[in-house]
Parts: structure tokens; sequence; C-alpha cells
């Protein structure tokens, strides 16, 4: 099929969620042109598409381990209205150190406002249907939008679709979900609900420690704007009223316990607790079941709620997720493979472009169950980790870069890496390697580690190394 070629970059980036958007604004503040596409009409991958929120912690304890672009991010939303910032959990377990809260709507705006003051050209509403390649090296991507079938070309492209897409597409070689069985993570459709009566809700939470797996209260530094929500927690249990209702046959839900959360207006509360397990989001009959299912179940919590949970009688749902939030699917296969032990022991890497910090998060894939009922995982690093360069470069394939959750890692590894703080700073790094690939006309498996890494530092990230000796490194980095 002849297809019209649309544009040629230095770098193109393909998806917008937190890496990719990420990822795009590193590349062209180090000097790249940078086209980003993405298959909606806005930015913010999960957070703006599936409701996924808040900001999963930029910190370890209280070290903030996430900083630069993505830190930028977040004081642009604190100052056009939309963010609470940085707020402390106590205690961590279930959540992570600190969660930042945000308006879905002012996101959306803020990043287009950053894409635009970048020189970042955004393609919205268009789908990736494959690779145009040469040989084994990836020159730009096939596309499908309202203007038909077209060739994005790039000297560089950067994977961020979060399924490994691309890279699947041009013959990467890839893992899916666990070694045992292959399955991934389940995903979840999140859901709101309004008018709750949370004062209500978090009395019987305070009250009913017997109903309660483990509850958090997040606490801001400084007060918060009042028209923002002023009290925060997050809680997973209610374990009796979903035995009771599922005997009394009222409620369909794929786990034994019902997670939800604060939000940032009052009243308002977010559901993460849905569970489609066994299904492929990079399958569409499997993709298309799951929308389905999560949905069925979405509507069916709500309606538990309002019979069952105190604080619920007169809410009622005020917004969905666009799409079932999809936590893991392909992990590809790079220079490098991200362990459980580099995560849990906190290992460090010469070629350090990212540091990772999130226990390792792991929800049962084949039933219900929370973490102490053993089905799933929760496991603290003694310490931030560096996630290598080569974890970022798919194996035998070139002009390609990785970036979030899609990248080189094993299953206990990505449980670890998935959560949004960590996918920003996978993001910026992949966009500095990829805008000097491109800048450098090599492959962005032979760029220089320490160029890569003086870019990052210029742009504020955090790296916590020896500037010196890491830059000597160069491309011989290795483990």
């Amino acid at each position: 099929m002849d297809m019209e070629i649309h544009s040629e970059s230095d770098v193109v980036v393909a998806g917008g969620g937190p890496s990719g958007l990420i990822a795009a604004l590193a590349a062209a503040r180090a000097g790249a042109r940078t086209l980003l596409v993405e298959q909606y009409g806005f930015l913010g991958g999960m957070a703006t598409v599936a409701s996924v929120g808040p900001f999963s912690p930029f910190h370890y304890d209280d070290q903030q381990i996430t900083m630069g672009i993505p830190q930028e991010l977040v004081q642009r939303l604190i100052a056009a209205g939309g963010s609470t910032g940085h707020l402390k959990c106590v205690p961590e377990y279930g959540s992570g150190s600190y969660m930042a809260y945000f308006d879905r709507e002012v996101y959306k705006m803020i990043a287009f406002q950053m894409m635009e003051e970048a020189g970042v050209r955004l393609l919205l509403h268009t789908f990736i249907g494959g690779t145009v390649t040469e040989g084994n090296r990836v020159t730009g991507l096939q596309v499908c939008n309202k203007s038909g079938f077209q060739q994005v070309l790039g000297k560089v492209v950067v994977d961020a679709t979060g399924d490994g897409d691309v890279a699947a597409r041009a013959g990467a070689e890839f893992k899916w979900g666990r070694d045992s069985d292959h399955l991934g993570q389940p995903m979840t459709m999140f859901f709101e609900m309004a008018n709750v009566d949370t004062g209500a809700l978090k009395s019987y939470i305070d009250t009913h420690p017997d109903d309660v797996e483990w509850a958090s209260e997040l606490h801001a530094g400084q007060p918060l704007p009042k028209a923002f929500n002023q009290r925060y927690f997050v809680v997973q249990g209610f374990t009796n009223f979903v035995k009771k209702a599922r005997e009394a046959g009222e409620l369909h839900l794929g786990r034994d316990t019902v997670l939800l959360q604060s939000t940032m207006r009052d009243g308002t509360i977010v559901f993460n607790s849905t569970r489609v397990g066994k299904l492929r989001g990079t399958d569409v009959n499997d993709f298309t079941e799951a929308e389905i299912e999560g949905r069925k179940q979405a509507m069916s919590l709500a309606a538990f709620a309002k019979k069952y949970l105190p604080g619920f009688a007169d809410a009622y749902v005020c917004s969905t997720g666009a799409q079932i939030g999809v936590r893991e699917s392909r992990h590809v296969v790079g220079e490098y493979l991200l362990t459980p032990d580099d995560v849990a022991s906190g290992r460090r890497f010469p070629d350090v472009v990212a540091r990772g910090f999130f226990p390792i998060d792991v929800h049962d894939p084949t039933g219900g169950k929370g973490y102490q009922a053993g089905g799933s995982t929760w496991i603290k690093p003694k310490g931030p980790y560096d996630i290598p360069l080569r974890c970022l470069i798919p194996k035998a394939i070139d002009g390609l870069v990785m970036t979030g959750r899609n990248i080189s890692a094993s299953h206990e590894a990505h449980g670890s890496l998935r959560v949004q703080g960590t996918a920003f700073a996978i993001g910026q790094a992949s966009g500095a390697a990829a805008a000097v690939a491109a800048k450098d006309d090599c492959q962005p498996r032979d760029v220089d580690v320490g160029k890569v890494q003086r870019i990052l530092i210029d742009q504020k990230a955090n790296l916590d190394i020896d500037q010196s000796n890491s830059f000597k490194a160069g491309r011989s980095a290795t483990a």
C-alpha cells in the first residue's frame, strides 16, 4: 500500500502518556525536531484516558527521586490550580510514600502548553499500525487517521505505547507478563462517584479496623487552596460488606476487597477496585472483552456502594475511564534486563539514565486477593535503584528507544517501575537519548552515555552520580 509521507523529524515519539509526553519535551529541549503521535485528542495517557490518579510517588521515603521535567509539570499544575502537589502518605503501605493529586482537565491543557513552548509538533487522533524499516532499523511509523494512511519518518523513534507496539511491529524480541504462565497484572476500569458523605465514610474506616485491610491518610506540607478538598485518605477493605453482597447475589466484582480514595474535589471518591484478569490488552478481542467486563464491574460496584457503604446513599457515578487501565503487557527484551534483585537491592549502574524507587507492586494476575491475603506482592526496595540506558535499547533493533512500562525488565521489576512517577523519569531519559542519537547521527545503542547524562542533569533530572567519573565512562558503560 502506498502511503503519503506526513512528516520527517529527528525524533518521533509514539504515544503521549506519562513517558511519551516527557520524552517529547526532553528531546525537543535538547535541540531535536520532535513529533509526538497520540491516538486520543489529548495527552496524559492512563492519567487522563483511564482516570488513573493521583500521581504515584516521586519519592523514596522523604527523598524526592523523580525531578526534572516531571517536577516542572507538577509545579505548572499547581500554579494553574490543578494539583495539590506531593502529599505525604502515612503509613505508606499500599500506596507509596507520597501522592500528588491532580485535575485531569487542567492536566490536558498544561501538557499542550508545554508542548507548544518546547516546539513539539503533535499528531493527534492517530493510530499506529506498523513501522517503516530498513533492514533491522526503524525509520518511522505507519499510521492511520482522518487523513488516511500515512508515514511518519524520523531518525529515531521512541516507543511510548506502553505495550511495546512499535517494537513488536518491528520484530523485536519480547516477553509477555510473568515467566511462569505469561499472565500479566489485571486491568482495571477506574470510576468516580460524587455527592459522597466523606465524613461518614472516613468515620466508618476509623472505627472498623476489622473491616480494613489497610488505610492511609495524606498530609500537605503547607495549606491547600480553599477550593480543594482538605482531607485525603486511601483505603482497601470493606470485606464484610463485599462478602454479604456476594452472598445475596448483589455484587459482580473481580476482587474480594474494595479500594477507594479521595480526590481533589470534596465529596468525590475514585475507585481502583475492578479487576479484569487473564486477558491481554495487546489482543483486540481480549481488549474488547475487558472493556465490557470492566464497565459491568464498575456499575455493579457503584450500586453496591450506594446500598452498603457508609456515606454513599446519595452518591452517583460522575465519570468513568475512556478506556480500561492496563498495568502490564509486553516486556521488550533489551541490552540489559532489569531483575527483581536489581530493584530490591537498590542496585547502581554506571549508565544510569533514570532512577526507580517504588515497591514491587504486583496485583494478583489470577484471582481477587490483596496483599495481606497472599495473592498480591508488595516489597519495598532497600533504596532507590538505577535504570540503565541499556534497558531502553531493544536487542537487534536499531533506530528505536523504549520508554515507560515496556522497557526491558522482568515481571517483578516492572511491578515497581510501571507507576507514573518512574514512567515520567524514564520518559525524560528516553527523550534525551533519542535526541543525542539523532543529532550525532548514530544508533541509540552507540550513543555517548555521558552526553545523555549531561543533558539529563542540565534538565534537572536526578541521577545521583559522580558526574566526572560517570561522564568518563561514555560508550563503555557496563554493569
